[in-house]
């Protein structure tokens, strides 16, 4: 090891793994060194940046030895850009990173054991496959993404991974944006399953400027490929033309819903993803299925068509609105909806003495703690538990052992290529 005259330490290191994260891990003696932008199997020269009580992090001082599995970056804002982290590998090398992870997350924090885990599924297309494409703005009216570990804004002209018809609008997006008084803080370009056309939703950080209706109206006579605009702020919301999109699933249902509502940025990979539940769920005309976060309906819908009953729970109310007016749409009657915080509702169901043979579960990313206090007396044989966090879906799958469900199996599938993210499918029984 060597100091150089900033005083940063300077040290050779091979790269062994990718972690859950922007980094590729190397160990200098026992310490672990996480640097970003390297490739399983890189030799180099690193300069530490920071120094924390278990881990360092390191920096790219020179690129002694690539590694065979690392690939020129194909998009010209890699390394600036904070999105994409894992473009310097080869695709096969990051689906075997992620399915490594979620097992490294399985056991080192659930400590399960016992359980198959079955090969990830990868991804119908690498690049183009963001139907959804969420830009931030900052105080000058830059609008891009972040930059590695920043909030300050890089400007695109192009992203590698959203869909081409996506893609195609950043430019007016940006010109938009410079237009309007009222100060946006993101913006969201969502495309239409049904239609193709491209509809905007943009979060503003205080009230609307009235002059702006002009320009908005303006702005969609011009841009005859962009279906419409919605801008919201706290306590008010504005659209221009179609407010709304259409999903449409391999059941031939087809659910609209506003354009805020979240929903599956990988159209193919969400399919698969949709496939596998119905398979893994065996869903039969005798099952009283409870779903938590059922968001926009993605698998409430289709649970539906082959069970007696679905209890559908979701927080967010414009995601219940677009649901309701779903199963109307599609003659699907035996949805019943409520609107609460889901562990909330969760304790009432206990209370009231409910029954579920089946229960599915789709938490944000902070997971589902303390739901396996209530969850087991719902007498449920099957817990379907969907996750893009492998943390704590770990930490809550463990929760769930200790109240007599077993973990069986596990299917990560890759949902987002060139980054460390990966949706994971787990079936616990008992």
């Amino acid at each position: 090891m060597t100091e150089n005259d900033t005083g940063n330490k300077e040290l050779f290191l091979k790269i062994d793994s990718l972690a859950y994260g922007p980094y590729g891990v190397g160990r200098e003696r026992e310490r672990v060194i996480f640097v970003p932008l390297t490739a399983p199997g890189d030799e180099l020269e690193v300069r530490i940046v920071e120094e924390r009580k278990n881990y360092s992090v390191g920096e790219i001082s020179r690129l002694v030895k690539p590694s065979p599995l690392r690939q020129p970056p194909p998009c010209p804002y890699f390394g600036e850009c904070g999105g994409c982290q894992w473009q310097q590998v080869r695709y096969e090398t990051q689906l075997a990173a992620k399915e490594k992870n979620l097992q490294d997350a399985l056991h080192r924090i659930g400590k399960l054991t016992g359980y198959e885990l079955l090969p990830i599924l990868r991804s119908p297309q690498e690049h183009h496959y963001r139907r959804r494409l969420r830009l931030h703005v900052d105080e000058n009216k830059s609008v891009g993404f972040y930059r590695s570990s920043s909030h300050s804004i890089i400007e695109v002209d192009t992203c590698l991974i959203a869909d081409p018809e996506v893609d195609r609008h950043l430019s007016e997006v940006r010109g938009l944006i410079r237009d309007l008084r009222t100060h946006i803080e993101q913006i969201e370009l969502v495309k239409d399953d049904e239609s193709g056309l491209v509809v905007l939703t943009g979060k503003a950080a205080g009230g609307f400027f009235p002059d702006d209706n002009s320009i908005c109206n303006s702005f969609l006579e011009q841009q005859k490929e962009i279906g419409g605009l919605v801008i919201f702020g706290n306590g008010w919301r504005k659209i221009w033309g179609k407010g709304t999109i259409f999903t449409r699933s391999d059941d031939e249902l087809k659910l609209e819903m506003d354009v805020e509502v979240f929903s599956q940025v990988n159209r193919e990979g969400n399919s698969r993803l949709v496939r596998e539940l119905l398979q893994w769920g065996e869903f039969k005309k005798q099952d009283r299925v409870l779903e938590l976060y059922c968001g926009a309906g993605n698998f409430t819908l289709p649970m539906a068509r082959r069970s007696r009953k679905v209890v559908a729970i979701e927080g967010d109310p414009l995601s219940v609105k677009c649901n309701k007016k779903n199963s109307r749409t599609n003659q699907i009657e035996n949805i019943h909806w409520i609107r609460s915080h889901v562990p909330e509702a969760v304790k009432q169901l206990e209370l009231k003495g409910e029954k579920f043979s089946k229960i599915v579960l789709n938490p944000p990313r902070s997971g589902a703690k303390g739901l396996e206090e209530n969850l087991t007396s719902l007498g449920a044989e099957k817990i379907l538990y969907i996750s893009c966090n492998p943390p704590t879906l770990a930490r809550d799958l463990a929760a769930l052992s200790k109240k007599g469900y077993r973990l069986t199996r596990i299917q990560p599938i890759d949902l987002f290529p060139q980054t460390y993210h990966v949706e994971a499918l787990a079936e616990m029984v008992r």
